[in-house]
């Protein structure tokens, strides 16, 4: 592989987590230079649909990576089967460094540069890429963010770790399974706050954000069964005339758990069936069970 320098910028095309007039300072620059230049319009999606794209730039000897934080690049990278040799890699991040902090490095590069340029930096398709990612550096394999997930967006490989295998399943601006990982192994590049947006955990911070998340309060044991009696709340009615409540607080699963309002209101036909199924199923927990859910055999009662 050439030493030349090549820069990798992605213009987060899909949301405006960086302000657009940073964005537009520095790919002014980088257009006015003689930078040799890949610029996408988001790295994020490219990760979930195309890994030789990823392949050909992990290959290359001096890359310099313009996009958000260097932990969330990384994982998106491994995401999409493709390690990045780090010390091949330089990162700026458009989240926390300033244009003018990135363009200073940038033109350090451009005298390595051969002025080759190919940007893209417009959307294109429908699909908003918003999905999670893994940092197994962090990753306990616990499973919990697949056993809470309504949608299938997790799932195991063959050597039985979980994986992000249904990106475009997951929904739009929902961080509920980050916030919920015991270990904060799970990123979500475009999420507002640290460290699901892939900034580095501080430690003692997220031991005291943990205690904010009581996931077996907050479910009460099973989501799936609580969704599925929400639904039938709009049909079934108690005895004396009142919609019978749900065990799950979906106020407070929303609040505290970061989930839009709009996300469970937008369950399909189709998620629910998935929803029922996946419920009817042997409980996945059953190797750490307290016995302390709702879900107990002599609770049980067809539909």
């Amino acid at each position: 592989m050439s030493n030349t320098a090549t820069i990798l910028y992605c213009n987060c095309a899909y949301y405006d987590i960086v302000p657009q007039s940073a964005k537009s300072q520095v790919i002014k620059a980088i257009k006015d230079s003689d930078l040799t230049v890949e610029a996408v319009p988001d790295l994020c999606k490219i990760a979930a649909s195309d890994g030789s794209k990823l392949q050909y730039w992990a290959g290359l000897d001096n890359l310099t990576i313009v996009a958000c934080y260097p932990r969330a690049v990384r994982w998106l990278f491994h995401r999409a089967g493709v390690p990045l040799k780090l010390d091949n890699i330089k990162f700026l991040n458009m989240r926390t460094q300033s244009p003018d902090e990135i363009i200073k490095s940038l033109l350090v590069e451009e005298k390595k540069a051969q002025n080759q340029k190919n940007i893209q930096l417009e959307k294109n398709g429908d699909w908003i890429p918003w999905f999670p990612v893994i940092d197994y550096d962090r990753c306990k394999n616990c499973k919990q963010c697949m056993n809470f997930c309504l949608f299938g967006v997790f799932g195991l490989n063959e050597e039985g770790l979980v994986q992000v295998q249904k990106p475009a399943n997951c929904k739009t601006n929902c961080p509920a399974c980050a916030r919920v990982c015991p270990e904060a192994a799970i990123i979500f590049p475009k999420y507002h706050a640290s460290p699901i947006n892939g900034d580095e955990v501080d430690e003692q911070a997220f031991q005291k954000e943990k205690t904010k998340v009581d996931l077996s309060r907050l479910m009460k044991g099973d989501i799936h069964k609580a969704i599925r009696q929400r639904d039938k709340n709009h049909k079934r009615f108690a005895k004396n005339g009142t919609k019978q409540q749900p065990s799950l607080n979906f106020s407070q699963l929303q609040n505290e758990l970061d989930i839009p309002s709009e996300v469970l209101a937008s369950i399909t036909p189709d998620e629910m069936a998935q929803i029922n199924a996946k419920a009817k199923k042997k409980c996945q927990n059953s190797d750490c069970c307290q016995n302390d859910c709702d879900d107990k055999p002599e609770n049980k009662s067809s539909d």
